[in-house]
């Protein structure tokens, strides 16, 4: 066997092997980001304990929370926007550095209402929500996570 069939025969393996490991991180990063978007997940933390308690008991319970919580965008957008929430919640629980009472963010709050006008769009569609901007939060803040604002709670204001 030549030198030629030897180069060959490497390249072929390190190829074969290259598409295996890149098959292998393709499928572990599919299956991790489909397990960090589930309910079990986010109320895993201790932080998240009294909300997943009262989404549990809410009409919106069959809805994942990434449902009403990550943005009606594309991959890369939901991406971007997972990986970021995801370390602000990572140091903050890391640290028990929560506030007494999570105050949503207002980029949380758009994509929260943009949610609830997509899923909700034929109810309000000739109503004053969509003529003052959609801001179910306003009236809706305790729907799905109760009305306490205080420790554990969220606080909307």
């Amino acid at each position: 066997m030549g030198s030629k069939d030897k180069a060959l025969r490497l390249t072929i393996k390190v190829l074969l092997a290259g598409a295996f490991i890149g098959i292998l991180i393709t499928l572990i990063s599919f299956a991790g980001y489909h397990a960090a978007g589930s309910s079990v997940f986010c109320t895993s933390c201790h932080s998240m304990k009294e909300v997943g308690a009262t989404w549990k008991q809410s009409q919106h319970k069959q809805f994942a929370c990434i449902e009403c919580h990550l943005p009606d965008s594309n991959l890369a957008v939901q991406l971007a926007y997972k990986t970021k929430a995801g370390l602000n919640d990572l140091y903050h629980e890391t640290l028990r550095a929560y506030p007494a009472t999570i105050i949503i963010s207002s980029e949380a709050r758009a994509i929260t209402d943009g949610n609830c006008l997509r899923c909700h769009s034929s109810t309000v569609q000739n109503t004053f929500m969509i003529e003052e901007g959609g801001d179910c939060l306003k009236c809706h803040y305790g729907l799905v996570h109760g009305t306490e604002k205080i420790a554990g709670g969220i606080n909307v204001e």
